[in-house]
């Protein structure tokens, strides 16, 4: 399992990159959208996982996919906190960008309190979900590969 992380996590800095690039360009954000941290770590990341777990038959798998999900989604959401913080200081007007700026909003609540918070719904809603999910597809896959093993017809 060593290096598992490695590709994922470049996909997601160049996600992060090429949002705020296109966001910048004035893309509409129904474009922007698609460029989606949240569907890394929330759903593909812990699916890509689960699979590769499985097929390397990683001994205790579960644990290994809630290790694994923890740490991409806490890495992730690391590589967004600048995001955020540059939106404060250049009041970028994009809808994520809401409640870091303004009159009536606080430098703390800026640059550490939305930004962390947002980061903490996000880490939790993807272990809770893509825990479930990943959890799901070990189960079905390593039903299915044991199923295979022993010649046994599934139902």
């Amino acid at each position: 399992m060593k290096g598992i992380l490695k590709w994922p996590l470049c996909i997601a800095a160049i996600v992060v990159v090429l949002r705020v690039v296109t966001e910048r360009l004035g893309v509409p954000d129904s474009i922007n959208n698609l460029l989606s941290v949240v569907a890394l770590h929330f759903l593909l990341g812990p699916l890509y996982f689960a699979i590769r777990i499985v097929k390397s038959r990683t001994p205790r798998p579960y644990a290994t996919l809630f290790k694994l999900i923890a740490i991409y989604v806490l890495l992730t959401r690391a590589m967004v906190i600048p995001v955020y913080w540059l939106g404060r200081i250049y009041e970028w007007p994009q809808p994520r960008f809401f409640g870091l700026w303004g009159p009536d909003v606080s430098p703390f609540e800026g640059f550490i309190g939305v930004p962390f918070v947002t980061a903490a719904i996000w880490i939790a809603s993807s272990l809770i979900f893509g825990g479930a999910v990943g959890s799901l597809v070990i189960a079905v896959m390593s039903r299915s590969s044991r199923n295979a093993a022993l010649g046994t017809p599934r139902l």
